[in-house]
């Protein structure tokens, strides 16, 4: 069961977040969505120190999207997460 949720929530993550094929082949209407990912800022990130050789302050808002989808399950998993 949980292994099929996990599903649905990671595989369109993975279609659109450039890791198969770029971003900038979707909708301008879809885009914002598409930003808003954290495997997509985890994507961006690691091609610009990769390829452009970027720091800490140049990859600064796509690790700022990262902490936040992070810092933001810790807190639902605390909330729902119940010991048996």
């Amino acid at each position: 069961m949980v292994s099929g949720l996990i599903n649905v929530i990671s595989f369109p993550m993975y279609l659109c977040s450039g890791i198969f094929f770029s971003t900038a082949r979707f909708p301008d209407g879809v885009q914002p969505f598409v930003q808003m990912l954290p495997l997509t800022a985890l994507n961006d990130a690691l091609r610009a120190v990769m390829i452009d050789g970027a720091g800490p302050r140049e990859i600064g808002g796509e690790l700022g999207i990262v902490a936040a989808w992070g810092a933001g399950s810790f807190l639902l998993a605390v909330k729902l997460f119940k010991w048996r």
